[in-house]
């Protein structure tokens, strides 16, 4: 009877050996896979702050670079009106000026950052930026298309046996006049709204790259299961605008304050 027990005790011990083995093995690979993870996150939380920094210091310069070539575009419209000649036909122009694209990193959107808030305000923040970039070039394709046509009209009201100067350098002012509020329209809704969805997402950002990151999650994203049925209710609770909304609300005043700051160095760049 007791050598069976003892059979026993080394056959169970023999099994739970490599039992033991398999479960320890378990947990290192899931803590090696967590560690991982999380360094994976930081990372790229890391180049969201770096891309994100410079895709905004390039959109003012844009801006920047739109509202003074506006400036000068009425200055020109201010100066062609000016004009009482009645033999003198309009072809001063200035150039349009030279703005490199806004900065996009293109990998940004598939970045596994668990936050709902911050992945949806990238997506928006990339189309944004790419909207932005073939806006200008095609606002300096229709700038210059508006120079070639006016080059054209100059040159067959010539040839008409009674030209009209004062009528062509009052719809050469008329255009010009349409396209710099194209310009500015263009500003307001688009580079304005650029300019608060990137701010938002560096601010969020900065939140969760500080040690409490994880906390500051959990308080503006976390739900509860038990409130919800089951998990696709949950998420389309977590990912509707609703809910986006309330953290933009959140941190307003942070975001507001941030372009405020912004705001003030790129008037002072401007002024040096």
């Amino acid at each position: 009877m007791e050598a069976s027990i003892k059979e026993w005790q080394t056959l169970i011990g023999s099994a739970l050996g490599p039992f033991f083995a398999v479960i320890l093995s378990a947990i290192v690979f899931l803590i090696k896979s967590a560690n991982e993870s999380k360094k994976e996150r930081e990372e790229f939380l890391r180049r969201i702050e770096i891309s994100i920094t410079r895709s905004l210091d390039d959109t003012f310069k844009t801006r920047v670079k739109l509202q003074y070539f506006v400036l000068r575009l009425r200055n020109l419209i201010t100066e062609i009106r000016a004009v009482t000649d009645d033999h003198y036909f309009s072809l001063k122009s200035i150039n349009y000026p030279t703005i490199r694209d806004i900065y996009r990193d293109i990998d940004a959107p598939n970045f596994k950052v668990k936050s709902y808030y911050l992945h949806n305000k990238l997506l928006w923040a990339d189309a944004v930026i790419k909207e932005i970039n073939e806006a200008v070039v095609s606002l300096k394709n229709d700038f210059s298309e508006l120079q070639r046509k006016n080059e054209l009209y100059v040159i067959l009201m010539k040839q008409n046996q009674k030209p009209n100067p004062a009528q062509q350098r009052a719809e050469y002012a008329g255009n010009l006049e349409s396209f710099a509020s194209a310009i500015d329209e263009f500003i307001k809704k688009f580079i304005g709204p650029g300019i608060e969805i990137m701010t938002q997402i560096k601010i969020y950002n900065e939140h969760l790259r500080k040690k409490h990151g994880y906390w500051f999650l959990r308080k503006h994203e976390g739900t509860k299961l038990k409130y919800f049925r089951n998990r696709a209710e949950q998420k389309r609770f977590a990912r509707n605008f609703d809910s986006l909304d309330h953290i933009d609300k959140a941190i307003q005043k942070e975001v507001e304050t941030a372009i405020k700051d912004a705001e003030d160095r790129a008037v002072k760049l401007s002024q040096n």
